[in-house]
């Protein structure tokens, strides 16, 4: 008997030290970048279309321009600039070992300010990623370093702040470091899904299980689950909430335990930019790409190479071939250690399903290659998650700027990791003065992207990163260029800035703008360009040219005459 309590009191030690370790991160060696209280729009983690969210999206009270603050000494080693992804990026590398990323910034402090506009102009490129030296920008914690913003790919005013291991580059979790973030709420858990191991994930529906609570735990509507298949895995579909912040966020770890003792579990922090995109391997990107919630999943599918798993005394995989009931239970975390727990019997109920033949599968760590006499294409070992059985159709098309028929590869539902180059011919004849004016198009779930082709021995090749319907089609309908406000011949001598818009069927490959023949900075935002006017454009009459060139080369231009 002693024994048996003696055991008792130590389990709850003995599934802790077989879970991911805790993370040790330096508490209060970094400050607060705002002036307000931090109030999360994000958090690290969170799942977002193809990546993992990579830091905390604090909110700037609905506003631009609040001061941004170094959250601890250091200096700038990195400045990015973009109309895509972070826009204005600020990167200050600090002494312990870590580098803070601020981004979505409106402008930086006025010094640094000038200095990327030097680069800038002697690059004659807007969009910039610029290594600083070590010592030609150093800051002390709280220092004023940028002016918030909302640029890049931001939806709202907010500043994305990051803490990074400064060797690896990987971002980590911030809410780890200390904080000062009021959290005492565990994470909801909605509904839990049941998979068969037997099975490629992308050729299966899962058993959806609803979950409602009972006092402090999850359970299942039915006291017993019947499942067709004697290996299962299991995902879930849970948020976390915080104490003053209507927002939804993500979780931060999972340990599933099989009859009380711990299989697998996984932990968000330490995930690089290169493995981000493992985000769908992780969840199950049919179903959301379908319309359906984000299930995560515990386990690993054979082409995931995300190192956020860890085997305990199992692989996630529940075996049931012994026909009995076995006990699940997975602990749902924040990172501030608040749990749910979530509660499910499972047995397996001998009725499975016959093996469905197919005529072309094809694998994850394998190279795979579909090709006939109108289409080519290669997946490296690395491009597909799970195995897949591939379907192809051809389907013709009477539209007049095809050139192609439209080729069906596969489903948008199914992910692929890496680019592929998809080979086609056409079917119609292309005068040789067009064939330079081919695009490759992918349509799937309403949507359209395309890729610039380059002609090889008879074959367009494009470059795609997911299935869908291929054709070829002519585009030989330049870029618009449209001034905002401003008419030619216009005096703009109390003006603060000119701004164009373009807009292109195919997409927009490059712009330049020359005042009086001599490059001039415009920023971008979306598809509006923006020169705040400065020293570069004195008083006096001046043309401006502005030149923007799609991905098949067709080139707008237009051409202004202003006073100044």
């Amino acid at each position: 008997m002693k024994r048996v309590i003696g055991l008792f009191c130590l389990l709850p030690h003995l599934i802790q030290a077989q879970t991911i370790p805790e993370k040790h991160y330096p508490q209060g060696f970094f400050r607060n970048p705002l002036n307000v209280p931090i109030e999360l729009a994000g958090n690290f983690g969170e799942l977002r279309p193809n990546h993992f969210h990579s830091g905390m999206d604090m909110k700037t009270q609905q506003r631009e321009n609040l001061a941004v603050h170094a959250a601890a000494d250091g200096y700038v080693s990195r400045i990015g600039v973009s109309h895509t992804g972070f826009g204005n990026v600020l990167y200050i590398t600090h002494p312990n070992g870590y580098t803070t990323v601020y981004a979505h910034l409106n402008s930086f402090f006025p010094a640094l300010q000038a200095y990327v506009k030097q680069q800038q102009y002697a690059a004659e490129s807007w969009a910039s990623d610029l290594t600083i030296p070590e010592g030609r920008f150093p800051v002390r914690k709280g220092d004023f370093v940028a002016w918030s913003g909302n640029t890049g790919g931001s939806a709202g005013p907010h500043l994305h702040f990051e803490i990074r291991n400064t060797q690896t580059e990987k971002p980590l979790n911030p809410l780890l470091f200390g904080f000062d973030i009021a959290d005492s709420r565990a994470p909801d858990v909605y509904r839990i899904a049941v998979y068969d191991m037997k099975k490629s994930l992308y050729e299966q529906q899962p058993l959806m299980l609803p979950v409602k609570k009972v006092g402090t735990t999850y359970v299942t509507t039915q006291p017993v689950i019947k499942v067709k298949s004697d290996k299962i895995g299991l995902a879930l579909n849970a948020i976390d909430r915080m104490n003053n912040a209507p927002n939804t966020y993500g979780i931060y770890e999972v340990t599933l335990l099989h009859n009380g003792a711990p299989d697998i579990d996984f932990q968000l922090d330490n995930i690089g930019y290169d493995e981000t995109r493992y985000i769908n391997a992780h969840v199950d990107y049919k179903l959301k790409k379908g319309g359906g919630p984000y299930m995560q999943l515990l386990f690993s599918l054979p082409g995931n190479e995300l190192d956020i798993y860890r085997d305990l005394k199992g692989d996630g995989i529940i075996n049931l071939q012994d026909g009995a009931v076995h006990e699940l239970q997975m602990l749902v975390k924040d990172a501030y250690g608040n749990t749910s727990t979530v509660k499910l019997n499972v047995q397996y109920n001998e009725t499975e399903e016959g093996e469905k033949t197919c005529a072309n599968t094809m694998y994850p760590d394998s190279r795979n290659i579909f090709e006939n006499n109108q289409v080519e294409f290669f997946l490296d070992e690395r491009a597909l998650y799970d195995h897949i059985c591939f379907n192809y159709l051809e389907v013709p098309t009477t539209a007049p700027k095809s050139v192609s028929n439209i080729y069906r590869l596969h489903s948008a539902l199914v992910p692929v990791h890496d680019f592929f180059d998809v080979r086609l011919k056409a079917n119609r004849p292309v005068p040789e003065y067009l064939q330079s004016k081919i695009v490759m198009v992918r349509e799937a779930l309403g949507s359209e992207n395309t890729s610039a082709t380059t002609l090889e021995n008879g074959w367009y090749k494009g470059r795609f990163r997911e299935f869908g319907n291929f054709h070829l089609e002519i585009d030989t309908i330049a870029p618009r260029v449209t001034p905002v406000a401003v008419k030619p011949g216009a005096n703009l001598a109390k003006a603060a800035k000119l701004s164009f818009v373009m807009s292109d069927a195919s997409g927009i490959k490059n712009y330049r703008a020359e005042l009086d023949g001599k490059w001039l900075l415009f920023s971008r935002k979306g598809n509006t360009l923006t020169y705040s006017f400065d020293d570069r454009c004195a008083p006096g009459n001046h043309v401006l040219v502005m030149k923007v060139t799609d991905i098949a080369g067709n080139e707008g231009v237009y051409r202004l005459s202003f006073k100044r």
